[in-house]
């Protein structure tokens, strides 16, 4: 498994990681009658997401897919356009996505928290899903209602602490022993949820 690339949020002239969603899925291409396809392993859904305020709204504001026609090999399939926008295609040969949109600016209508983090923190790094708020120096909470941004809060002193006590509370468990089964599953299934409980911070 492979640490996943993080969607993005770009908000008050900052690009921000999107660490925790309290509402379910912020964004479901299906939406938008689009499949995309997952060809590396650091990015499993076959999308990233930059997120923004457009007009004080809630919006994808650039999307980065893979299409592919089935059968064998991996040709390009051009995606459709969205909002007008007509994607492009991959930029050089390093790029992971095929077809880009740029400025679809594309509405959401969410109701509920997003964490936005910045400055992570390195000795923290897992190979594994998406990083927690927890992991990083900078942590804002936006409230939501109907895509409508109500309220803006800093978290990152509350982050610290849970920082601590997750860091303090291993320290005092060592790492000896093997995992069960169990252990291994369930870090594997939290490593890819990126929820959390909004009125808990």
């Amino acid at each position: 498994m492979t640490a996943q690339i993080d969607d993005y949020f770009l908000y008050a002239d900052k690009s921000y990681s999107v660490a925790g969603i309290s509402e379910g899925s912020l964004f479901d291409p299906a939406i938008l009658d689009i499949q995309p396809m997952g060809t590396c392993s650091a990015c499993w859904r076959g999308y990233f997401v930059e997120y923004g305020l457009v007009d004080r709204h809630l919006a994808v504001v650039n999307l980065h897919a893979s299409f592919y026609e089935e059968g064998e090999g991996y040709r390009r399939l051009q995606g459709p356009e969205i909002n007008g926008i007509v994607p492009t295609d991959m930029q050089d040969e390093h790029d992971w996505f095929n077809n880009h949109y740029e400025k679809i600016n594309f509405h959401l209508e969410y109701s509920g928290g997003l964490l936005l983090a910045d400055g992570f923190i390195e000795e923290l790094y897992v190979h594994m899903g998406f990083h927690p708020a927890w992991k990083y120096l900078q942590v804002r909470e936006l409230v939501f209602e109907n895509g409508i941004l109500i309220g803006d809060y800093d978290r990152s002193e509350k982050m610290a602490e849970i920082r601590q006590m997750i860091t303090g509370d291993a320290r005092r468990e060592g790492t000896s022993g093997v995992p069960s089964e169990e252990d291994i599953s369930t870090f594997i299934e939290r490593a890819f949820d990126r929820t959390y409980r909004m009125g808990w911070l």
